[in-house]
């Protein structure tokens, strides 16, 4: 790791240094090759990386212990923190922190309990009073009924919208043509910003991965677009105004892309405000009122449904989803060993009525804190962009700024966390 460290900045990180006299660049591109250098070690904590060839260490020389790894990341660190103060060196600093509290959770994965692990390596702040509810919410009763328990009868609900193998990639390609469209109307992006679907079982349900220079690739597994629902929450989440329109817009943003940002750190601030911002936008681009509209007069033709059934449809899908907080209290007591397995799958059902509770306790399991992202880092986001509104943006310019700006300080829950960004 020293050698390797020191032959990266012979060649790169001195010359950018003498290039100018910040030496913050240089700090920057030292960050780049510690970063890319823990996906050496682990290839999955880095979810994406489009800057400087020569600062990527993933496939260079032998893998960095992370005992190394985190000494350097600390004098690095030292190193930052006598900088002249601007927005850009803060940030940095952050990210390291940030990153270094992540080695310490890959070594030791339960050494922090959840909300620990949400606050040092996500700098997020989880309500500690969210509460499961004791039943399940009346109006999904109601809008199920029959015999059975309601478990059984949202099964069975489920099953009559399963779109058939042959028309699924038609419905999901043409959610995804609609989700662009409504992000086009309001954000700006470039001519040559393009989307790749490759559709593969080899991912569990849909992956974005973006290439750089406006161009992303999606992996959709067909299972996770079964339904209409789905197909335009997938479309929305990943691609538009979701995690592809989110990298373009900070790719051509005005002040530019800083060299620290072209990697991608999956398990970081950033990656959880855009997932927060992903779920979000979902209802941005599509409010009640028009997803009502869209599913009955164009996805469920597609899917060869009876478009009279649509409100219904939408209906159930939104009460189900109105169950997703009740989500992240149980994934806490689950990860943090105060109820077993067996328990949270059986909360997970019968309270949120989650259809995979196997598949999402092994992505907890394997991300901790991070599936707060889906949940609370998306409520953090919606109050700060009603904040903004409030001052003169409206809601799809209030989640660009927030998007494309350089903090993600907003996490933290406090107050001033959603003034809007004012430059360097």
């Amino acid at each position: 790791m020293k050698s390797l460290l020191a032959l990266v900045l012979a060649a790169g990180l001195v010359s950018s240094a003498r290039a100018t006299p910040d030496p913050l660049e240089a700090q920057a591109r030292h960050f780049v090759v510690l970063a890319t250098s823990l996906g050496h070690l682990h290839p999955k904590e880095i979810d994406a990386y489009w800057g400087p060839p020569e600062l990527d260490m993933r496939k260079r020389g032998p893998a960095p212990s992370l005992i190394g790894l985190r000494q350097d990341l600390i004098r690095l660190r030292g190193d930052i923190a006598h900088d002249a103060p601007s927005r850009r060196r803060d940030r940095l600093g952050a990210r390291l922190d940030h990153l270094i509290a992540l080695l310490g959770v890959i070594e030791k994965p339960r050494a922090l309990a959840f909300d620990r692990q949400a606050r040092q390596v996500y700098g997020m702040s989880v309500p500690p009073d969210a509460k499961v509810p004791a039943r399940p919410p009346v109006p999904l009763d109601r809008l199920l009924p029959g015999r059975g328990d309601l478990t059984a009868r949202l099964a069975v609900w489920r099953a009559r919208f399963v779109i058939p193998q042959a028309r699924r990639k038609a419905v999901f390609l043409r959610a995804l043509e609609e989700c662009r469209a409504r992000t086009l109307a309001h954000w700006p992006l470039p001519a040559d910003e393009k989307l790749d679907v490759v559709w593969s079982t080899d991912v569990p349900a849909a992956w974005h991965r973006y290439r750089g220079h406006h161009q992303s690739l999606l992996q959709v597994n067909p299972a996770a677009v079964a339904d209409p629902a789905s197909a335009l929450d997938v479309a929305c989440h990943e691609a538009y105004p979701g995690h592809h329109a989110q990298f373009v817009a900070m790719e051509v943003g005005p002040q530019g892309l800083p060299v620290e940002d072209t990697v991608v750190i999956l398990r970081s601030p950033e990656q959880v405000l855009r997932e927060g911002a992903a779920n979000y936008g979902v209802d941005l681009a599509f409010p009640a009122p028009a997803r009502l509209a869209f599913t009955r007069d164009v996805l469920f033709p597609l899917a060869g449904f009876d478009r009279r059934q649509a409100a219904s449809f939408v209906q159930v899908h939104r009460a189900v989803g109105d169950l997703a907080l009740s989500v992240l209290p149980i994934l806490r007591d689950y990860y943090d060993g105060r109820i077993a397995s067996g328990d949270a799958m059986a909360r997970l059902v019968l309270d949120a009525q989650v259809s995979s509770p196997e598949a999402l306790l092994e992505f907890t399991r394997d991300m901790g804190a991070y599936v707060s992202g889906y949940t609370v880092a998306r409520d953090i986001l919606a109050a700060c962009v009603n904040a903004r509104s409030h001052l003169g943006l409206d809601r799809w310019q209030a989640l660009h700024e927030i998007v494309t700006g350089p903090d993600t300080n907003i996490l933290d829950g406090s107050d001033n966390a959603c003034a809007p960004y004012r430059g360097p």
